[in-house]
């Protein structure tokens, strides 16, 4: 960046499957672009669907914060800024909807991935998909999702902020609106078949509500604001963030929702957004 052109800090807010990472692993031009960036004097958040227990220790300390669970649980340094759970009643009658439809799930918080014991043996017979990380990468892939299971039969009584259905013999549309209209539905990215898997989350919670919480906490406007992301979960955010930059092959709509759009981790499209707006 020129010495003539004034400084402009921004708040950028990065999805992670998908964006910023690839199954669940970052290469190492995007670990050195979010590194960059925030010597350069910018703050950079992880603003991902996933739940904090399955982001790995060394993802998270790239970043001034996260936004997991697609918005329901935000912290910017060491402070907690927001953690929101289904009530109690909601989530029960979530839980039970699923186990009538024999949905392969699990319940999302920021300190463990809740499963039932059958859950959970679906999820371990992916272990074959794990790999090491290659020199320079960061996160585990499928390990960090297996390293973050708790198994218990009593999944009633667990506290969550969303779920990952993965397998189901009706559509997650299906089972959402049999909840009630205060959970919606999203496709995911743990998933093992099309109509059946999903997310199920907290109508009012989105991604866009961490974009404007951190900025408003580190003293930003809206047009300082960055956010990068691919899917459906990510569109919230993008339509509330001052710069949007969308993923090359998303949905038409995510795409319509852009300002920018750049490749996927294998082109190293945070380095590319980050360049075009002077952040590095």
């Amino acid at each position: 960046m020129s010495a003539s052109v004034p400084f402009r800090r921004r708040a950028a807010f990065l999805d992670f499957d998908g964006t910023l990472a690839q199954n669940g692993v970052i290469p190492r031009a995007h670990t050195e672009a979010v590194l960059r960036a925030r010597e350069a004097g910018h703050a950079v958040l992880l603003s991902t669907g996933r739940p904090a227990s399955i982001v790995a220790a060394d993802v998270a300390e790239l970043f001034d914060g996260m936004v997991t669970s697609a918005g329901a649980h935000i912290r910017l340094g060491q402070e907690q800024l927001r953690d929101v759970r289904f009530p109690a009643a909601l989530a029960r009658r979530t839980v039970e909807a699923l186990e009538s439809h024999g949905a392969h799930y699990a319940l999302e918080a920021h300190e463990a991935l809740w499963c039932s014991p059958r859950s959970a043996e679906r999820l371990e017979e992916r272990r074959a998909e794990i790999r090491a990380p290659r020199d320079g990468e960061r996160g585990r892939g499928f390990a960090d999702i297996l390293s973050a299971i708790e198994v218990t039969e009593q999944l009633t009584e667990v506290s969550f902020a969303k779920i990952a259905v993965w397998s189901a013999p009706v559509g997650i549309e299906r089972i959402a609106a049999e909840i009630g209209e205060a959970v919606g539905a999203l496709p995911n990215s743990i998933s093992e078949d099309g109509r059946g898997s999903g997310e199920l989350h907290l109508a009012e919670v989105d991604k866009a509500d961490g974009l404007r919480l951190v900025a408003e906490r580190l003293g930003l406007g809206i047009h300082d604001t960055v956010a990068i992301g691919d899917g459906p979960n990510d569109l919230g955010m993008l339509r509330a963030a001052g710069t949007a930059v969308a993923i090359l092959g998303s949905r038409d709509e995510v795409l319509a929702a852009a300002d920018e759009v750049v490749p996927g981790p294998a082109g190293h499209g945070v380095v590319t957004a980050f360049e075009r707006l002077g952040m590095l």
